[in-house]
C-alpha cells in the first residue's frame, strides 16, 4: 500500500517538474527565438501539458535599433570581392606569375576577405595597418577592427609585384598582388 501510494506521488510529482522543466524550455526558446525575428512584435506564448495550465508569457522582439545595426556591415558596406563568370576568372588565373598553396589558416583568411566577412578589408594588412590595428584595436581610419589580417608566409620567393594564384589543392582560390 505505502510503497505504491508513495510511487504514484513521486510519479506525479516527476510529472509535475517535468511539465515545468519543458514549459520552461519552451518559453526560453520562444524569448531567443524572438530575438532573431526582423520585425518587432509582442506576442503571447501560453503552454498546456498535460493537466497544467500555464498562464500566457508575453515575449517581446529585438528593438529597431538592434535590427539596423545587424543589417549595416562593419564599415558600411559589404566587401564582395568573388568574381562572377568564367572569364573573369581566367583573365585573373592568366596574369598570374607564380601559385602558392594555402594553408588551412590562410584559405579562412582569403575566403573572410573575399566573401566581406572581414569587411571593410579588401586584401591583407600591410605592416602600417597591422601596427595600428595591433595598438589600436582600430583600422587607420578609426573604425574598430581588433583582428589583425596578414598573409603570413614563409615563402622566400614573393617579391613586391608578384601576382599569385592561391591554391587549395588543385583548386584555384584567388589571385593576388604582393
Amino acid at each position: 500500500g505505502k510503497s505504491s501510494l508513495f510511487g504514484s506521488q513521486h510519479c506525479s510529482i516527476h510529472n509535475q517538474l517535468t511539465t515545468m522543466k519543458f514549459f520552461l524550455a519552451s518559453a526560453m526558446l520562444a524569448a531567443t527565438a524572438s530575438a532573431f525575428t526582423t520585425t518587432p512584435s509582442t506576442r503571447s506564448v501560453a503552454r498546456s501539458v498535460g493537466e497544467a495550465k500555464f498562464a500566457p508569457v508575453s515575449v517581446r522582439s529585438a528593438g529597431t535599433q538592434l535590427e539596423a545595426a545587424k543589417q549595416v556591415p562593419h564599415g558600411g558596406s559589404l566587401v564582395d570581392l568573388i568574381l562572377k563568370t568564367d572569364e573573369e576568372k581566367a583573365a585573373a588565373v592568366a596574369k598570374c606569375t607564380k601559385e602558392l598553396q594555402l594553408s588551412p589558416r590562410q584559405l579562412c583568411d582569403v575566403e573572410l576577405i573575399m566573401n566581406g566577412g572581414f569587411s571593410p578589408l579588401t586584401g591583407f594588412m600591410d605592416e602600417e595597418t597591422y601596427k595600428h590595428v595591433v595598438d589600436n584595436v582600430a583600422l587607420p581610419d578609426g573604425l574598430i577592427f581588433g583582428l589583425p589580417v596578414v598573409f603570413d608566409t614563409d615563402d622566400e620567393d614573393l617579391q613586391p609585384g608578384d601576382i599569385v594564384l592561391l591554391k587549395d589543392g588543385d583548386r584555384d582560390i584567388a589571385t593576388i598582388e604582393f
